[in-house]
């Protein structure tokens, strides 16, 4: 190699090392580059909780991994979602199952994502979906996606989902199909 590029190499270098380097704020003072990442706090293996409302309890949610940002306030549940609803008295009268789900752990509003299925025990109606919202607050479960609704007496298709935890309670936004089974 010749001595004209080994130099030219080496004046770009010094170059671009001097420009970071050289780098200074108002004050004069050299800045410092500070790269911010969000990196989870916790990763839990075979995770579960149970969500209380005074002694008694409203829920328990699990899943094969969860995720814990506490600078986020998030808790990412990765696979195999798992939810159950509790009655007054403690017994399960409903299930929501999803391949993966965000909870604000500020609001405990939770977020669930691909085939998510919600069965209800008392009222043995089926809901699927691709993602479900429930609002912590208002005890809704909601959905602008697709949904697909099985009763004991029809079949329901359609766009937009609201409904209490039970699904007794519930509202299609945009019904595209209706199968009565009796």
């Amino acid at each position: 190699m010749s001595t004209a590029i080994i130099n030219s190499r080496y004046l770009i270098f010094l170059v671009l090392v001097t420009a970071f380097v050289g780098c200074k704020n108002e004050a004069g003072d050299k800045k410092s580059v500070a790269v911010e990442v969000d990196i989870p706090i916790h990763t839990i293996w075979d995770f579960s909780m149970t969500l209380m409302d005074s002694s008694r309890i409203k829920a328990t949610i699990s899943s094969a991994r969860a995720i814990v940002n506490e600078k986020g306030q998030e808790t990412t549940l990765d696979s195999a979602v798992k939810v159950e609803f509790m009655s007054v008295y403690s017994r399960r009268v409903g299930m929501l199952t999803s391949d993966s789900a965000k909870i604000d752990d500020r609001t405990r509003n939770m977020f669930a994502y691909g085939n998510v299925k919600v069965v209800s025990d008392s009222t043995n109606v089926i809901l699927t979906t691709p993602m479900l919202m429930w609002n912590n607050g208002k005890q809704l479960l909601f959905t602008t996606e697709k949904v697909h609704i099985v009763t004991p007496t029809e079949i329901i298709d359609g766009i937009g989902f609201e409904s209490d935890q039970y699904l007794k309670n519930y509202k299609i936004f945009r019904v595209s199909g209706i199968k009565h089974l009796q």
